[in-house]
């Protein structure tokens, strides 16, 4: 549990608008946080272990800016830099087993560059390239099972998006699309497994990331409405030398090849929770009666494809697609002031 934390952080902006037209926004950030923790843990034969003890402290600030500006009537570039440093520190007071302070920290500057072309006022073009970045990370969570902090490096990111945002059918209708490819150096991710069945941070050497995804509202007729959204998400691991432990109980049936240690090779998997197909669809009748009282009924959907837990595949830990579908009929008086409903989820 945690014991005690501590947190304080800012922001603060400066904005304006030049005589040319151009937008603009300057600003510092802050954030510090002391968070204390204590583990108490009981094994199977309810033998208390010695509890753990320890502080991790994050201290992190920025300076950012970003102008947009008009390039005749009907192009717009955007343009954005920031300089990050991040610090955290890891102490330890008491754990099973004696732990030496860690400290990890790292100063980045991201960017982004992107630009909007409107044909008309019903029908925009974008396209976006940026850089960002998450900070070095300290994962403690094994002290209090007899193991040591891991570590994580920060990783980079560099992505490419393109898409159009469109109203069409007299405004009863708005389209969204886009598509998209990333590359993320030295990627974070939680490898779970070996014989402790311990969470230890990792790096990937590179990860890479393709999609689009299309949404849509549509106000169809009568009182009938739709909303609907679908998206294709590829994510692979690209990294040979990359190792993970698998299932510390040995009762997992691993389908990635094993190296002569026994551990999982990874290369090639798609992400861990990274389904490449999700689909959504809310379809909503409503009638007005009195001046301002309606009568709803609300059916939604979700599609969630193919997902691996883990970093490794297994048989065991993956979801083989899921839907869950939804329901909601009701009543709204005084322009959705108050309502009353009925509603079952996983119908």
């Amino acid at each position: 549990y945690t014991s005690d934390t501590d947190q304080f952080t800012q922001e603060i902006r400066l904005s304006g608008v030049s005589k040319g037209g151009a937008e603009w926004t300057a600003g510092f950030f802050y954030f510090d946080e002391d968070r204390g923790s204590t583990s108490t843990i009981r094994d199977f034969e309810t033998v208390q272990r010695p509890d753990t003890i320890g502080d991790l402290d994050t201290e992190s600030w920025a300076v950012f800016g970003q102008a947009a500006m008009p390039l005749g009537d009907q192009f717009r570039v955007i343009g954005g830099l920031r300089y990050t440093d991040d610090e955290k520190d890891l102490s330890v007071q008491a754990s099973p087993l004696p732990i030496d302070p860690v400290n990890v920290q790292d100063d980045q500057v991201s960017w982004d560059f992107s630009g909007i072309f409107s044909v008309s006022d019903k029908l925009r073009f974008y396209g976006r390239i940026a850089s960002g970045f998450r900070a070095p990370t300290i994962q403690g969570r094994d002290i209090a099972f007899f193991g040591a902090p891991s570590t994580a490096r920060s990783e980079e990111i560099v992505s490419v998006e393109a898409g159009i945002k469109a109203t069409l059918a007299d405004d009863r209708l708005r389209l969204n699309g886009s598509i998209y490819r990333y590359r993320i150096d030295d990627m974070q991710f939680s490898a779970i497994g070996g014989a402790g069945n311990l969470i230890q941070l990792v790096n990937a050497d590179k990860g890479n990331g393709t999609g689009l995804d299309v949404d849509l509202e549509w106000l169809v007729a009568g009182g009938f409405s739709a909303t609907a959204g679908v998206s294709y998400n590829h994510t692979e691991l690209d990294d040979p030398n990359l190792r993970i432990a698998p299932c510390g109980s040995g009762l997992c049936t691993i389908s990635d090849p094993l190296d002569a240690n026994g551990n999982v090779i990874v290369d090639g998997n798609s992400f861990p929770q990274a389904p490449e197909f999700l689909a959504n669809l809310i379809l909503k009748y409503a009638h007005d009666f009195g001046s301002d009282d309606q009568l709803f009924v609300t059916i939604d959907y979700a599609h969630l494809g193919d997902t691996s837990f883990f970093l490794y595949e297994s048989q065991e830990f993956n979801n083989d697609s899921a839907f869950e579908l939804g329901l909601r009929a009701g009543v709204s008086f005084n322009e959705g002031s108050w309502e009353l409903a009925v509603f079952g989820r996983n119908i």
